[in-house]
């Protein structure tokens, strides 16, 4: 079975408030297109990743990504006690993106695996300034290297930008020409105005499509009608 098969939603649950975690869980959990959790580094870092898993694990068993905002950006060993602290931890799969070369990518994808914990890997970041022609340090073709090296290593989870829908349809494109079946997870959704089409196009081209939504569902008077109501605004639904 493919690890977050289908389209929905994964809820970024960015925030160090581990009180809003349970009750933005505890209102989405058992919405049909609720795929999962993403939690990354503010409540990890304030309550500890395992009890922050812990309190989400009350609530639910869906699966639960770790992003640590961002991770393989490190050297190639420093992945293994990475690794060992996802599992023990007991998230299901962490992102990381390997902007450190590609022993780096390597080396941390290896290791996640022996610790029987999902890879994720993203390219491209969703702010502008990010890519050497936009002002950044990165390189322009760094994410497409990415994306294809990954591949490469049969990794079948990837981050695209949804906030450079344009971008990620190349990508999408280039990837599951070399992947059998992959799984797109889209952070950067823009819900202000109409949706882009782009973003229709890719919902609609592609089998595994998840959209990561924070500050959209991040309130603490968060209702079911609320979340549905968006799930079917993206045509997730």
């Amino acid at each position: 079975m493919v690890f977050l098969e289908g389209r929905g939603v994964i809820v970024a649950l960015d925030t160090w408030d581990l009180e809003l975690i349970e009750k933005i869980v505890g209102a989405t959990s058992n919405i049909d297109g609720v795929a999962g959790y993403k939690i990354g580094l503010m409540a990890s870092l304030t309550h500890g990743l395992k009890k922050t898993v812990k309190t989400i694990r009350r609530i639910t068993s869906k699966p639960i990504i770790y992003d640590h905002q961002k991770a393989m950006t490190d050297t190639p060993h420093i992945g293994e006690g990475f690794a060992r602290i996802m599992r023990v931890s007991g998230v299901d799969a962490a992102i990381g993106f390997p902007h450190s070369g590609p022993r780096v990518l390597i080396s941390w994808v290896e290791a996640l695996r022996r610790e029987c914990v999902l890879p994720i890997i993203g390219g491209e970041m969703t702010h502008d300034g990010f890519l050497r022609s936009e002002g950044g340090y990165i390189c322009d073709d760094a994410p497409l290297s990415i994306y294809m090296a990954s591949s490469d290593l049969g990794v079948e989870h990837y981050v695209l930008p949804a906030s450079k829908i344009a971008r990620a349809l190349k990508y999408a494109e280039i990837i599951s020409a070399r992947v059998n079946n992959p799984v797109f997870l889209l952070p950067g959704v823009g819900l202000d105005g109409e949706i882009d089409p782009l973003l229709s196009q890719m919902i609609s081209s592609y089998r595994n499509v998840h959209l990561i939504l924070g500050r959209a569902l991040m309130r603490r008077d968060l209702s079911r009608d609320h979340v549905e109501r968006i799930i079917r605004r993206l045509g997730l639904r």
